[in-house]
């Protein structure tokens, strides 16, 4: 597999329609044939609002969820090469995407080509011209002799049946030669870092192969090669999406499930198991830098998805720590709430500018702690304790080794030295620690004491 720059990464998410303000449904202007949309409406800037905010906080890159011409919600795509005209123009971002490189960000894009939206010019094309059109195979099962529910006057396949998401044939190799030139394109305006390949699993192996090495053939912006993250309907089979030809990094989404699960049901068993599923010595993801989030536009705001609330300073200040790269939504970090299975738009709200507390004060001492450690960064993982709502566990690279230690409870734990075998052993801490988090020394002769509802880092002296 080849190295990505992930490992060292830490990653802020932005859902750009949403943080900019955008309308939920983009205007229509007939007599633009290509894309049919209205003149651009420059919002992106607001972006250039997280500039300083980013800094601070100890970010290196940040991801952009769908921003290209689509009809309504960046999914439902109308164009592959603009920019949605309700952030603004292609040389709009091209400056903002020119100011975050300046500012040392590396950036990354959602790619989805599984489908496109019913405004895609070339849909659009089929519709008006029927068997006349040039543009039938670039689409799955187009059937003039039957009809769906858009009563448009012939079958396609539509992703999941729904009929917003025409399914393309990414067989056609003029439609794949047209999304790859929108990609080199976009690598020529904007200076990309990587690609999040949406929905990875329904996409042609083939497919998938080629565009790795479209990404890894093209510069990256701030050099090095164009690195992918997998995204799959199903996070449990993540394991599939990552190789030589395919991805080199996924989304996390088990493990962030296995965390407000364990917080839920206050016992930590599953986040255990989890990251030695994943992780330990064996693990399936051993050699690989993991996405790791605990929300993102389409699920729960962790603040919403944690029922003890006081429980939320945890989840952020315990995601650094683990082995992967962590990855924050936009506002998570001042602890936003959010969650509308109907209306996604409510984990998407629009913000003038960041916020900052005593939450997003955790996190940065977090992240400060991640970026100036490298067992925190490319470390091992291995267990070194666990009970019912506790669980100890140390990060080891380049000589360095941290512990690192969550109560979930609400009393004191007084973590005892066992003898035994496996996971039942425990042979204590001995000797003097800094714990990073708290800048406070410590010294332990065996047993240590765990404070309640805290995370630890406590890297030797």
């Amino acid at each position: 597999m080849n190295v990505s720059w992930f490992d060292g990464s830490s990653m802020y998410q932005i859902f750009p329609l949403g943080l900019c303000g955008s309308p939920h449904e983009n205007s229509w202007d007939w007599s633009n044939t290509w894309n049919a949309a209205s003149r651009p409406v420059r919002r992106v800037d607001r972006i250039l609002n997280w500039v300083e905010h980013l800094k601070k906080l100890g970010i290196k890159s940040i991801f952009f969820n769908l921003a290209l011409q689509s009809d309504t919600h960046g999914y439902n795509t109308r164009d592959f090469y603009t920019l949605d005209s309700r952030l603004g123009s292609n040389e709009d971002f091209a400056e903002v995407c020119k100011v975050l490189h300046d500012n040392g960000f590396r950036i990354v894009f959602d790619a989805l080509f599984t489908n496109v939206g019913r405004g895609f010019w070339a849909f659009r094309d089929v519709r008006a011209n029927l068997e006349n059109s040039k543009y039938i195979d670039w689409f799955k099962d187009i059937d003039f002799k039957s009809n769906t529910p858009c009563n448009d006057g012939f079958y396609y396949k539509a992703w999941k049946n729904n009929w917003d998401f025409p399914e393309l044939n990414l067989d056609n190799e003029d439609l794949v030669q047209h999304i790859f030139g929108a990609v080199r394109k976009s690598e020529d305006l904007y200076r990309f870092d990587g690609f999040r390949l949406c929905l990875q699993e329904y996409l042609p192996k083939k497919f998938v192969k080629r565009f790795r090495k479209l990404c890894l053939d093209m510069g990256a912006g701030l050099g090095g090669s164009i690195s992918l993250v997998a995204e799959m309907f199903d996070g449990i089979e993540a394991e599939k999406y990552i190789g030589r030809y395919q991805c080199q990094s996924a989304e996390n989404r088990e493990l962030r499930d296995s965390i407000c699960n364990s917080f839920n049901r206050k016992n930590v068993f599953e986040l255990a198991y989890t990251l030695n599923r994943q992780f330990g010595k064996d693990g399936i993801f051993k050699n690989v830098p993991m996405m790791n989030f605990l929300d993102n536009h389409n699920i729960a705001r962790f603040a919403s998805a944690v029922n003890d609330k006081s429980l939320i300073p945890l989840g952020w200040s315990l995601l650094p720590a683990l082995p992967g790269f962590p990855c924050i939504y936009y506002g998570s970090e001042w602890g936003v709430e959010g969650w509308d299975e109907e209306n996604h738009w409510v984990m998407r709200p629009a913000f003038e500018k960041p916020e900052w507390n005593e939450l997003t004060d955790l996190i940065q001492k977090a992240l400060a702690a991640r970026n100036n450690s490298p067992a925190l960064m490319y470390g091992d993982y291995k267990q070194i304790f666990q009970a019912k709502e506790q669980l100890v566990f140390e990060r080891s690279s380049c000589g360095e080794t941290i512990v690192v230690s969550i109560n979930i409870s609400e009393y004191d734990y007084k973590v005892p030295v066992k003898n035994g075998h496996g996971y039942a052993a425990f042979e204590g801490l001995h000797g003097d620690f800094l714990e990073l988090l708290g800048g406070n020394e410590c010294h332990y002769d065996g047993e240590f004491y765990m404070p309640p509802k805290s995370v630890m880092y406590l890297k030797r002296k």
